[in-house]
Formats: C-alpha cells, structure tokens, sequence
C-alpha cells in the first residue's frame, strides 16, 4: 500500500502542532492562535477520515492476525483521540483563550503530546504494517 500521503499528512500535522507549541511556550504573553488551532484541526480532521476510509478497511482485511489486531486497537484509540481533540477545540473559544491563556496553554500542550505520541506511534508500529500489504494497490490520493 503507498503510504505517501498520509506520511505527508502526518508530518503536516507534526509541523502545525510543533508552530502550536512553539505559540504556547510563553504561557505569560497571551497570542493570537486561533488560526493554527484551526489548520490542525482541519488537517487532523482530513487525515482521520482518510484513514478511517482507506487505511483501517485495507488492514482489516489483512491476511495476518497481528495486523488485523492492531489496526483494530489503534482505530479504536483513534476514535478517543478525535473526541479529545473535538472536546479541546470546543472548550476553548477564543475569548476563553485570551482569559485563561496560562491554562490554555496548558491545555494546548497535552494535546499537542497526545498528536505526538500518536503520530509517532502510527510511524513505528502501523505503518510498517500497511507498507507490507498489497503494494500492487493505488496510491492513496488526497481527499478533498
């Protein structure tokens, strides 16, 4: 299966989170992030569906047990994250963000770990997983 896409989603998504992170380090001097917020959350939003349209159905239908089992755990884990991340962006209106930008910031950074550790997990443990299923199959292609 080739994986280009969503790696390039993924480091979209690394890239966005590490700008996020980089706004949020000062927690003293509040800064206008709701435009960042809103890039991840789009990006993160396309690469889920994307994932859950093509990714997951592919590994599902793989010949191994080991490969079925952890694409089975991770999606489900994936469902959490979303609403998490869902739940964070809904919290934090902007007004919020500018009253409590300490505990936003905060905030901010257990998500921004929690994408992380997600991410970096999906590199080392279900991707090699795809990379070996099927590779005479099309590319996967953009969504939008």
């Amino acid at each position: 299966m080739d994986m280009t896409e969503l790696r390039r989603q993924h480091d979209e998504i690394s890239h966005i989170a590490h700008r996020l992170a980089q706004a949020t380090a000062d927690r003293t001097t509040p800064r206008s992030v709701g435009s960042i917020r809103w890039q991840l959350a789009r990006q993160l939003m396309a690469h889920l569906a994307l994932e859950d349209r093509i990714l997951y159905p592919a590994l599902q239908r793989a010949d191994d047990a080991h490969t079925r089992t952890t694409a089975a755990t991770l999606q489900a884990e994936t469902g959490a994250l979303a609403e998490s991340f869902s739940s964070y962006m809904t919290a934090w209106s902007d007004d919020r963000v500018a009253r409590e930008w300490a505990d936003f910031c905060i905030a901010t950074q257990a998500v921004i770990r929690a994408l992380t550790e997600r991410v970096d997990r999906e590199n080392r443990t279900l991707y090699p997983l795809a990379d070996r299923i099927d590779n005479s199959a099309p590319p996967i292609a953009r969504a939008g």
